[in-house]
């Protein structure tokens, strides 16, 4: 089994190599030396480099470079070095990079992170080495994992509160990839519109990471007589099935309705099939404030792109451990030190806004409703709504 490794550098692109890794347990993270007597301090970064998830991958790979670049390569006044290696495409794949980022390179801290399924894997691996990760990966109940995201209680309760109110009389057809995040959203969602009255047309799931064509379950669709659907989807995943959607005539019949995985970093890929399909978002590239401007300005400088919500959460994440760093003064960087500190670094004021960690350790912040739409010949998830200012545990305030 091979890992991709590296270290990231401020005057260029991430320069990737192949490392082995042993099987061992892990044992402990003696990361005592981490950061002392003014040395750089080592930070696992877990990406996605292959698999559905490859392109999320890349999207928290820019934005990190951008936040380091801006910052050079320091993170609460000390220099970092960033240990990237790939997260692969299962638990299993993930479980072993991990042990050897706590074993091997003892870091003082992880970010990164996507596949909800890996990052239960992986929690006790960083939790018992006392190292904290600092995540958009749903992990609750755990003192050493920090959610910097969203959480799904805040996006399913967000989407719920907006389609009973606009969707009451209709009827939503809820489809979704075929593990444990795709059920966990979908049946989360489909709990709440029932509550709420709306009916419910149908209900299906997809093969998880093989599902090529999606022409049956459109047919479904269209023969439920759905007024709008509801889909959960990520990566490539979301990239065929919003194309296929549009291609199958479904545009113009049932309005397409999703979380933010749907369309982000996907938009390109998509193109104008993504027209019209509105998804429920903590940021868009297009929110109005100096800090968003500076973050999209100098990421589309450098890779001739949109940050996605992928870029910002990543951003954000390096933003908590730039706070969290600098408030261990001239200590050594350990990982308690880290995690000690986390609690009392208060406002966070990231390209989304400005927002702190509550008692789940995750964000309270507002949610917005987005619409993709052609722009200049490119495709942006504009803002036409704020639904709301929601908790971590998805109540409105």
């Amino acid at each position: 089994m091979g890992y991709r490794r590296s270290v990231i550098a401020v005057a260029g692109a991430l320069t990737i190599a192949l490392a082995g890794c042993g099987g061992s347990a892990v044992t402990g993270n003696d990361n005592s030396d981490t950061g002392a007597d003014g040395g750089p301090v080592k930070i696992g970064f877990l990406v996605p480099k292959s698999g559905v998830y490859a392109s999320i991958g890349t999207d928290l790979e820019r934005a990190m470079q951008v936040y380091l670049e801006e910052h050079e390569n320091q993170l609460g006044g000390r220099e970092v070095e960033m240990v990237v290696i790939d997260e692969g495409s299962t638990p299993q794949t993930g479980t072993a990079a991990a042990r050897r980022l706590v074993q091997q390179e003892q870091v003082a801290a992880v970010t990164g992170i996507v596949n909800s399924a890996t990052a239960v894997g992986v929690a006790t691996v960083f939790s018992d080495a006392k190292v904290p990760v600092i995540s958009t990966a749903q992990v609750t109940e755990n003192p050493y994992w920090w959610r910097v995201g969203w959480t799904n209680p805040m996006m399913n309760t967000s989407i719920v509160d907006y389609l009973v109110r606009e969707e009451k009389d209709k009827s939503v057809y809820l489809i979704g990839a075929d593990y444990k995040q795709g059920h966990d959203i979908i049946e989360a969602v489909k709990g709440g519109l029932e509550a709420g009255g709306v009916e419910i047309a149908g209900e299906a799931f997809t093969p998880f990471g093989t599902t090529q064509d999606f022409q049956p379950y459109l047919s479904e669709i269209r023969n439920s007589g759905a007024d709008s659907v509801y889909a959960f989807y990520a990566g490539a995943e979301a990239a065929s099935f919003v194309t296929q959607y549009s291609q199958f005539g479904l545009s113009g019949e049932a309005t397409l309705y999703g979380n933010q995985a749907l369309t982000e970093g996907t938009l390109s890929a998509q193109g104008t099939a993504a027209s019209g399909v509105l998804t429920n978002s903590i940021y868009t590239p297009q929110i109005d404030s100096p800090v968003n401007k500076a973050f999209v300005d100098a990421y589309v400088a450098k890779f001739d792109a949109q940050p996605s919500v992928y870029s910002e959460a990543q951003y954000a994440s390096a933003a908590v451990l730039d706070k969290a760093i600098a408030a261990i003064g001239d200590g050594a960087v350990t990982g308690e030190a880290i995690n000690g500190a986390l609690p009392d670094i208060g406002d966070i004021e990231t390209p989304r806004g400005t927002w702190r960690f509550d008692a789940a350790q995750a964000p309270t912040q507002t949610i917005y409703l987005r619409r993709a739409t052609e722009t200049g010949g490119v495709m942006t998830n504009e803002v036409i709504a704020e639904l709301g200012v929601y908790t971590s545990e998805g109540q409105s305030s």
